[in-house]
């Protein structure tokens, strides 16, 4: 089995070519150079980064469930990255993110071009509608590419399209409760966690595997296996990318910090420190929440979530879902090479944290 960096190197590729193929495809029913420009800048956003974690997840499940047309699959796994572009730019808009990767967002780089092109009118508005078109275009290429497939056999495309229709859904409630969260005053803890398992453990992690297995084998008996590991790993790494939003080096994140927090996003550590902090520090953290940060502010915000413990907590809560997915990873009868690519994984998050 390949590595993740082996498998980003062997699987960009794969993924620009399809990008290529369809764009050009798109394009031919257009002329202007506007409009070319930034549809052709998709691509470039698409491949500027990212660690390709759910195309590699779904492949190493094939890989360990016996799978042998790995050409085949690779090219067929080329859907979960388009779909995540797809929700990554409308994510942006609903964000309000400006960059992503260290360059522009879709439509933060049309709002860009428009000012250059000295157009009129609510050019932010604009740029914001052209950017959830273009996410809409690759929601469409995801769809097509997947159920267009003719290389696996019909059992096993039948089951993987279930799995990749209920992950296209609890990735969707799990946006509309990311959303919804911003407007309450305080948010259940439960609604926190059930937002990290459909954003993130079935997005990331359950559904791909699922989908992998039974391209590979569709009478495996791993589904309840991969639904508990799924999760474990998703809510590590959820809160690794939250915790890493108030703690991270802003340069190697290629984004700022405290992003959550102007944005009243519900995590674990804010609602952390509004269900757990001192009233003194609910108050303080209150005045912050939702609101654009200095350096000064970003400190005391910061000195919050330490000194209530929040990022203890998190830490800890971190620790104990990884040893329990180490443990899960360890007692499955899928082989060596499965167990040795997963913990090499797993030591992947690890050092993502430190």
């Amino acid at each position: 089995m390949y590595t993740l960096q082996e498998f980003k190197t062997v699987f960009d590729p794969i993924l620009k070519e399809f990008l290529d193929k369809r764009i050009n495809e798109f394009l031919r029913n257009t002329t202007d150079p506007f409009v070319r420009d930034f549809v052709l800048y998709s691509k470039t956003l698409s491949l500027a980064g990212g660690k390709r974690i759910r195309p590699y997840i779904a492949y190493i499940m094939y890989t360990a469930s016996g799978g042998k047309n790995t050409e085949a699959a690779l090219r067929l796994f080329v859907c979960f990255e388009i779909f995540h572009m797809f929700a990554l730019m409308h994510d942006d808009v609903m964000d309000k993110q400006d960059k992503r990767h260290g360059i522009a967002t879709v439509h933060a780089y049309v709002l860009e071009r428009l000012k250059e092109n000295d157009r009129t009118g609510d050019l932010e508005n604009v740029a914001k509608a052209q950017g959830i078109l273009a996410g809409s275009l690759f929601f469409s290429w995801a769809m097509e590419l997947f159920l267009d497939d003719k290389e696996f056999p019909g059992k096993n495309l039948k089951i993987a399209h279930d799995y990749f229709y209920k992950m296209v859904d609890e990735v969707c409630l799990g946006q509309i409760f990311d959303i919804d969260t911003t407007s309450r005053k305080v948010t259940p803890e439960e609604l926190v966690t059930q937002k990290t398992i459909l954003k993130t453990s079935r997005y990331t992690f359950v559904r791909p595997a699922q989908i992998g297995a039974h391209l590979a084998d569709p009478n495996n008996k791993l589904d309840d296996y991969l639904e508990n590991l799924g999760t474990k790993l998703g809510i590590a790494f959820q809160l690794q990318d939250d915790l890493l939003d108030i703690i991270g080096d802003t340069k190697k994140l290629e984004k700022n910090i405290l992003r959550d927090v102007a944005d009243r996003q519900s995590t674990f550590f804010t609602n952390f420190v509004l269900h757990k902090g001192s009233k003194m520090q609910r108050e303080k953290f209150l005045h912050y929440f939702g609101n654009e940060l200095n350096s000064g502010e970003q400190e005391e915000v910061i000195n919050i979530f330490t000194e209530s413990g929040a990022i203890d907590a998190g830490k800890k809560l971190i620790l104990q879902n990884l040893e329990e997915a180490k443990r899960l990873i360890n007692m499955a009868d899928l082989g060596n090479d499965y167990k040795k690519t997963c913990l090499d994984l797993i030591q992947i998050m690890q050092d993502r944290q430190n």
